[in-house]
C-alpha cells in the first residue's frame, strides 16, 4: 500500500477515534474524568522548543476537545510560531488517558504506526511516551527548516494547508476550526 496512503489512513482512525462517542457524558463517567485528572500525568512535560528557534515570532497556544469515549480523557494543546503570515513551527501535544490498558495500547499503536512514516525526516520530530494510565504523542514541525517536497511526499498534497511550499495561518485555522480548535 502507498505510504501516503497509510498516513492518510492512520490519521483518519485517530480522528475517528477522538471525535467517536462525542455526546452528552453521565454523571459518573464525568466524576471519574474529574478524579483522573488530579492524578494524571501532565502533558507539561514534553518536548521544549528552544528560544533561539523562535526569536522574532508570534505564538499562538491552541486547544481542541474531544471525546474518545466513556473513561478515557484526551487532551489536545498546540503551539503555533508564526512571522508574518505564515507558520514556522508547530508543536503538538496529544494525550489519552485512560485505565484501560487495551485503549492504551490502540492508541501507543496508532501514533507509533503513524509516525514510522516520518523517521529519517529532518526538522519533523516525534516521542510517544507511555504511562500507566495514558499515551501521549508529542510533535514538533519546524516548517521554515524542513524539506517541504518530502513531507508532502508522506502526506501528499490532497487536503494539505502547506501551498507554494509554506504554511498560511489564515489556512490552519481555518481548518483546525472544523475541528473544533480553539486559539489564544
Amino acid at each position: 500500500m502507498n505510504p501516503k496512503k497509510i498516513g492518510k489512513i492512520a490519521l483518519l482512525l485517530i480522528a475517528i477515534l477522538l471525535l467517536a462517542g462525542c455526546g452528552k457524558e453521565n454523571e459518573t463517567t464525568t466524576k471519574k474524568i474529574q478524579e483522573k485528572k488530579t492524578s494524571e500525568p501532565s502533558i507539561n512535560n514534553k518536548i521544549e522548543v528552544p528560544e533561539s528557534q523562535t526569536e522574532g515570532m508570534s505564538k499562538l497556544t491552541c486547544t481542541r476537545e474531544a471525546d474518545a469515549g466513556s473513561d478515557i480523557d484526551v487532551n489536545l494543546d498546540y503551539e503555533v510560531y508564526y512571522q508574518g503570515e505564515y507558520i514556522q513551527i508547530l508543536h503538538s501535544t496529544e494525550q489519552v488517558v485512560t485505565d484501560n490498558q487495551e485503549t492504551l495500547d490502540e492508541y501507543e499503536n496508532a501514533y507509533k504506526g503513524i509516525y514510522k512514516n516520518y523517521e529519517g525526516l529532518k526538522y519533523y520530530d516525534n516521542t510517544v511516551k507511555r504511562t500507566d494510565n495514558s499515551v501521549t504523542s508529542d510533535t514538533v514541525i519546524n516548517y521554515g527548516k524542513i524539506d517541504i517536497d518530502k513531507l508532502l511526499d508522506i502526506e501528499g498534497e490532497e487536503d494539505n494547508v502547506i501551498k507554494n511550499g509554506k504554511v498560511k495561518l489564515d489556512d490552519w485555522l481555518e481548518f483546525t476550526e472544523k475541528f473544533g480548535m480553539k486559539c489564544e
